[in-house]
């Protein structure tokens, strides 16, 4: 019976380890390719923090559907607060609450609109070669 659930929601704890992995990366790049911590200070960090994110957002949503966008968000989510809470400065620290707000409305809304886009371009594939297939035998009916 476990391992029948398991099987059942792979798709979601592969989604929730995708977001955990990639949310705490989202923050450690930042020391790569700047002197600062946060993703906010720096532009290059930020946006390829965010291309990262949305990148694997659309995947899931093309791929899977809006549900694991959603769970890939939670894990991003999740997994920015505890990293910038444990790696951060004291200073860091006393502004977890601001941070709690602020890493979902400037780090997990773009990802999240490209994983409801991903969604919608899923869609559209799917009319559009439903559409072809239904004019292709049209035209090859005699």
């Amino acid at each position: 019976m476990t391992n029948t659930f398991y099987k059942l929601n792979k798709k979601k704890y592969t989604s929730l380890l995708y977001g955990l992995v990639l949310g705490a990366a989202s923050w450690a790049i930042v020391p790569l390719v700047s002197d600062r911590f946060e993703p906010f200070d720096n532009e290059l960090a930020f946006f390829l923090g965010q291309l990262i994110l949305s990148v694997v957002s659309f995947y899931l949503g093309y791929s899977s559907g809006v549900k694991y966008v959603f769970i890939f968000i939670i894990g991003v989510y999740v997994s920015s607060n505890v990293y910038s809470n444990v790696f951060g400065s004291d200073e860091q620290r006393a502004w977890a609450i601001l941070g709690l707000i602020t890493i979902f409305l400037f780090l997990c809304i773009i990802p999240l609109a490209f994983g409801i886009l991903g969604k919608l371009v899923s869609i559209v594939m799917v009319k559009y070669n439903n559409w072809l297939k239904k004019d292709a035998a049209k035209h090859n009916d005699p």
